[in-house]
């Protein structure tokens, strides 16, 4: 099946071709970065009155996925310059430091909060508090409905992740794949199974999850246990990683001639659709994630405006193959893909 034919197929499935197209970005700089809450927020309170105050809170790390959604942050904050003071919290997968983040955000009167939500139940208190003090509500990468009945909450900026694993499944069916594992390797995060049950949805062959708590904190740790599930499970042709990181790690640890995808890009992950070691990642665009949400929260602060009508803003799924691996690879150079 030609690039073309599975993108038609993704368009029957409500993605159109537009959303499967790649886009470029530009080199980005700007805003500091900030681990801690205490730290990120203490500068906010000081900010003029005339700036849009925009707290940027994930449950992301510094790696090489999060990394590029950063360089969004910092290109919109460089581009908006003064009209808006921008802070950034990186959770790492730290339930705990999120919701302190959130917190403390709310505890500087920021106007927006645009925040990741990979555990809605931890969540839900503190943005409804949020809410409740007059706080836009943009969500992002992870939580698409998990907060629009919140009263300030605009839209979420993202990917429909069911629809982004029917695309990884149509993949593999496209390689002719029998059996696929895929890996999450966030056990709390509801975005990663809703890849799982799309990839389950349009795969035709058998499909197992394999979940793998952390995976990315002990990448060798995960190569052996993936080694185990292969040695348990013979008959997988197939593995599909959500993460970059974790693809990269598979793709030593699987056995020959397994046909390998992945969710999201790095370097990488690039070279090895280029050497056909990978044969496709679901690329949901994250700098489009960190750049879009500042910009949206600085037009609601300073002019009233709403985006999204209620439906998402979507950033993805496209997908990059070995047809356009060379091409995204000069873009991820510059660290915006």
């Amino acid at each position: 099946m030609s690039s073309d034919e599975l993108l038609d197929q993704l368009e029957d499935r409500s993605l159109s071709r537009r959303d499967a197209l790649l886009a470029g970005g530009a080199v980005a700089a700007g805003a500091a970065f900030l681990r801690t809450p205490a730290s990120a927020f203490g500068a906010l309170t000081k900010a003029s009155a005339q700036q849009a105050k925009i707290a940027i809170v994930t449950h992301g790390d510094t790696g090489s996925f999060w990394s590029v959604f950063k360089k969004g942050v910092d290109q919109a904050a460089k581009d908006l310059g003064s009209a808006v003071k921008v802070t950034q919290v990186y959770a790492n997968n730290n339930v705990s430091a999120q919701v302190a983040g959130v917190n403390a955000a709310i505890a500087a009167k920021v106007n927006v909060i645009a925040t990741s939500v990979p555990d809605a139940s931890a969540l839900k208190d503190p943005l409804t508090r949020a809410s409740g003090k007059g706080i836009e509500i943009i969500t992002v990468n992870s939580g698409l409905g998990a907060f629009d009945s919140l009263k300030t909450y605009m839209t979420h900026v993202g990917q429909t992740e069911d629809i982004a694993g029917q695309g990884a499944g149509l993949q593999f069916n496209a390689a002719r794949a029998k059996s696929l594992v895929v890996l999450i390797h966030e056990a709390s995060n509801s975005g990663l199974t809703q890849r799982a049950a799309g990839a389950k949805k349009t795969f035709k062959g058998a499909t197992k999850n394999l979940v793998i708590p952390n995976a990315t904190s002990d990448l060798p740790g995960t190569q052996a246990k993936i080694k185990a599930y292969f040695r348990a499970n013979p008959k997988t042709d197939a593995f599909l990683a959500l993460n970059p990181d974790v693809a990269v790690a598979a793709v030593s640890a699987v056995p020959k001639g397994t046909k390998v995808g992945t969710f999201d890009l790095n370097g990488q992950v690039i070279n090895s659709i280029k050497s056909g070691k990978v044969l496709f990642a679901i690329d949901q665009q994250q700098y489009l994630q960190g750049y879009l949400p500042v910009v949206f929260g600085y037009l609601f602060v300073t002019n009233l405006n709403t985006v999204g009508g209620g439906q998402p803003v979507l950033t993805g799924p496209g997908i990059v193959n070995k047809a356009n691996a060379a091409k995204v690879e000069a873009l991820a150079k510059k660290g915006t893909r």
